[in-house]
């Protein structure tokens, strides 16, 4: 670059020689003792030639010293000072360039890995929700559940407590009976309202429909229980008096029942079934094999009331938790000899 400058300072000191310091006298005849002389050249790259200072100025013409004229000049090639900026500036480019293209790639990379690593998480995110909302909703049935295991079990407790006690005041009636056994009078009735009086006990025929085991709760209620069935007189009372039609709806539940063990039939009292005083239908017919037969898918508990070939009404097995009417049978509160058959 043609139009630029370079400066320099150059200070040189020179001692004069004390042979031949007599004789240093510039032409105009005026001796003087050469000083310290700083000289200062600026030169333009490519300048004139008349424009650079004659060497031998202000040289002592008589001293033969070798040393150089006291002056500085720099010369710098024209066009040499700009190529080095050029080819660093160069340099920095293609390194920026090339940071610049790495960056890019790594950026699109690493974008192209949180894509798929966001999808991959939105996809973990709505399954776990789903997940979730199903749990919630299992803690809700179970919720559901435990309340009304909770409810069925307050329902039993309490239905419990009821039989406990209605067993008791049934224990303590049959003791007092047991201990002191007196005649009816004109002030006093063997049974309830409602209830027939036989040889000693009280009867009820309930229209109403329960299973075998509500049914026997029912009659503690009301202090008795299903009627058990110990002679073909006691048998013969209940059908003349309870179970005259022979309509299968209207057959009643009776305190018998295999439950425990499988063909060992026994009564409300835990009494096993006399076989002189049984009344099983044995003639269904070529069909049916006789009762009990435990029809499929099961029959545990007896009923009375369909008529067979010896014209009383014979027993039958039946499913335990169908819903059927029922007789219930207590103790007479005092013994009617009028009543007695």
């Amino acid at each position: 670059m043609s139009g630029e400058i370079i400066y320099s300072d150059v200070t040189f000191t020179r001692h004069q020689n004390q042979d031949t310091g007599a004789e240093s006298e510039v032409s105009n005849g005026v001796a003087e003792r050469e000083e310290d002389v700083t000289y200062s050249e600026v030169r333009r790259p490519g300048g004139r030639a008349s424009e650079q200072e004659d060497p031998g100025k202000g040289r002592d013409p008589c001293n033969s010293d070798p040393t150089p004229p006291v002056g500085s000049k720099a010369t710098i090639p024209e066009g040499g000072s700009g190529r080095v900026p050029v080819v660093i500036l160069v340099c920095l480019c293609v390194l920026l360039l090339g940071l610049a293209i790495t960056l890019g790639v790594l950026y699109a990379s690493n974008m192209t890995s949180l894509q798929a690593e966001g999808a991959c998480f939105a996809q973990m995110k709505g399954n776990l929700t789903g997940k979730l909302h199903d749990l919630q909703d299992s803690y809700k049935r179970l919720q559901n559940e435990t309340l009304i295991i909770t409810v069925q079990e307050e329902l039993f407790s309490s239905g419990l407590r009821d039989c406990e006690a209605n067993l008791t005041r049934v224990k303590d009636l049959l003791a007092t009976i047991q201990g002191n056994p007196k005649e009816c009078n004109a002030d006093t009735k063997p049974c309830s309202p409602g209830w027939e009086f036989y040889n000693g006990s009280c009867y009820y025929f309930f229209q109403g429909k329960r299973t075998w085991e509500q049914s026997q709760y029912a009659c503690i209620h009301d202090g008795g229980h299903l009627v058990i069935i110990e002679s073909q007189q006691e048998q013969e009372f209940i059908i003349d008096t309870f179970v005259r039609s022979t309509d299968f709806d209207n057959s009643p539940w009776i305190g018998l029942t295999d439950k425990k063990q499988e063909g060992v039939w026994v009564w409300m009292d835990n009494a096993t079934l006399d076989d002189r005083i049984k009344f099983w239908d044995q003639n269904t017919g070529s069909l049916n094999p006789p009762e009990p037969n435990d029809w499929t898918p099961g029959e545990d508990c007896a009923r009375m009331g369909q008529s067979c070939s010896t014209q009383v009404k014979c027993w039958f097995d039946f499913a335990c938790d169908k819903p059927c009417k029922r007789i219930c049978e207590s103790r007479a509160v005092c013994e009617s000899r009028a009543a007695t058959r």
